[in-house]
């Protein structure tokens, strides 16, 4: 009896064998690349309809291997690369390529379709292409990104607080011709985003893209979409970007005996006197270095570079950046810790005891995106970014460059001959650069901001195919402050004139005894709450949406594919 106990269990396990062969051999593997034959790490592939449970996920190498019947067809799906559908094939490894037709478009408000099936004129870009220069926010990182966008560099005191000014296909109005911006579907600051969260930025141009925003799409829109998790992975990156920034094409100012024979010249014109004699131009063409009279009277007839004094040739700026990005079979997460540190050009910024004048900008960031498979059918989104930052400027918020651009070379001296900040009565000391950019003390801003959506999905394809609706909730809250920490400063100079016996001047004093200013106003602040009551889409049928925000409008917007 024992005997024949083990035969039996022998002819299971041998009958066994085949069917395990079986199942094995149902099985395929393949690999997904993008366009340009990189490995997608992450997505999604899955059985075309399929139960949630038979999904996998691609591997670093972007392989997988899946269970599926000859003829069946395979869905895959990425989130930074669109999605497609192809057959199976089991004689072989299979590669499946997310070539351009598979890439996706983001039109707004959950439309996203893929370029096979839309005509509109949409260009997007990804993070792989544009974050490559360590910049302060997604704003400076789009220059010469995105087909039909136009962006152009301003002018700022440190080397990263500049944002530039956008326009989608040029110039639309002489009265305004800023695009749309939008930031994972809501109407956000893009400035307070930095480029390592971002997973694309796609520019809607014509107004078949831009058809659901109505009027506030008319001049373009931007489309920025931040990271999600992935399905059954774990990525920790961690990135630290050391910057040095210059101030490229500085303007160059004529010295002091150019700006002296100009004026005589000019007066000339007009049937006036020279200003200057030729001893006086002779005094501040000499120079310091060669000895002559503007050596014998540094302070009578100065020759000042009012950009070298001012400013120095480089800044510094820090950047580190924390990124998690995973999740498992039914959730997945982002979540991103950033802080940036810069420093202006300010070339003397400690000449005072106790605190700094140096221009300074400083910004953390945390962001966290949540994904939710409550349900097959049911998804929860939940995005949440708060910022922090903090920015200092010499004086009452002075613009020293607006003071170089007027203060001439010849104007008056740094300091005096006393160490007093150099005036005279033209060009009164309060607009001296230098000793607004290290005697008037400084003055700092703050800002603070949260962000934070909900969305709620639900598919309604068991009452018709392509039938969903979505709940979305979204709360913003940012405040502006600035202190006022500034002092004032007393001046003095001379007025000089020539004579035969050579120079004469006299004394002149001006601004007021040193004060200081504390103030502290909250410039700016507001909590704006909006509701998305419901958003029913029907594929390729149409779709409806209304929304009620906090101040009691309510808009409704119908498209249709």
């Amino acid at each position: 009896m024992r005997k024949n106990k083990i035969l039996i269990l022998a002819l299971l396990v041998c009958l066994s064998i085949p069917v395990r062969a079986q199942n094995t051999d149902n099985n395929i593997i393949g690999i997904v690349v993008d366009k340009s034959g990189n490995p997608v790490y992450g997505a999604s592939v899955n059985v075309e309809g399929g139960a949630v449970e038979t999904r996998v996920e691609t591997d670093k190498d972007g392989k997988f291997e899946i269970a599926v019947e000859k003829g069946q067809r395979l869905s895959v799906v990425s989130v930074d690369k669109g999605s497609t559908t192809v057959v199976a094939k089991t004689d072989g490894p299979m590669t499946i390529v997310m070539g351009y037709a598979a890439q996706t478009i983001d039109v707004g408000a959950n439309r996203t379709f893929s370029r096979h099936e839309s005509t509109a004129a949409v260009s997007t870009t990804y993070n792989e292409e544009f974050n490559k220069r360590s910049s302060r926010n997604i704003s400076n990182s789009l220059y010469g990104y995105g087909l039909g966008l136009t962006t152009l560099q301003n002018a700022a005191s440190t080397g990263l607080m500049a944002d530039p000014t956008f326009y989608v296909r040029g110039l639309q109005s002489l009265s305004s011709s800023t695009p749309l911006v939008l930031v994972d579907g809501l109407e956000r600051d893009m400035s307070l985003v930095s480029p390592e969260e971002v997973e694309s930025v796609s520019i809607l141009k014509d107004a078949a893209a831009v058809a659901l925003y109505g009027y506030k799409g008319v001049n373009g829109a931007i489309l920025i979409t931040t990271k999600r998790g992935k399905y059954k992975t774990k990525e920790i990156t961690f990135t630290y970007d050391h910057i040095i920034n210059t101030q490229s094409r500085r303007p160059e100012f004529v010295d002091a005996a150019t700006y002296a024979s100009a004026v005589n010249e000019a007066r000339g014109y007009e049937g006036l006197g020279a200003r200057y004699t030729p001893e006086e131009v002779d005094a501040f063409r000499n120079g310091v270095g060669s000895g002559g009279a503007s050596r014998m009277y540094p302070y009578l007839y100065p020759n000042v570079n009012w950009i070298d004094e001012t400013f120095k040739d480089r800044g510094v700026s820090n950047k580190y950046t924390i990124e998690f990005r995973g999740g498992g079979a039914k959730f997945r997460y982002y979540t991103m810790a950033n802080l940036l540190t810069d420093k202006g050009f300010i070339k003397t910024p400690n000449a005072n005891d106790g605190y700094s004048t140096q221009n300074m900008y400083s910004r953390a960031n945390l962001r966290t995106n949540l994904d939710i498979d409550l349900t097959a059918t049911t998804k929860l989104k939940l995005n949440l970014l708060g910022t922090l930052s903090e920015s200092r400027i010499p004086g009452a918020s002075v613009n020293l460059w607006d003071m170089i651009y007027s203060i001439p070379s010849a104007a008056f001296p740094v300091r005096t001959e006393d160490d007093s900040w150099g005036g005279s009565t033209t060009w009164a000391g309060t607009s001296n650069p230098v000793a607004q950019s290290q005697g008037a003390a400084y003055s700092k801003g703050h800002s603070r901001s949260l962000f934070a959506d909900l969305t709620l999905s639900q598919d309604l394809s068991g009452l018709l195919k392509g039938l969903g609706a979505n709940f979305r909730l979204a709360y913003d809250n940012y405040s502006n402050i600035l202190e006022d920490h500034s002092k004032t400063y007393t001046y003095a100079g001379y007025a000089t004139s020539w004579t035969t016996n050579g120079p004469f001047y006299t004394a002149i004093s001006g601004g007021n005894p040193v004060k200081w200013v504390r103030v502290q106003v909250l410039t700016t602040g507001r909590a704006n709450l909006t509701l998305q009551v419901v958003s029913i889409t029907i594929a390729r049928f149409g779709s409806g949406m209304c929304i009620l925000n906090s101040n009691g409008i309510m808009s409704i917007v119908i498209h249709t594919d």
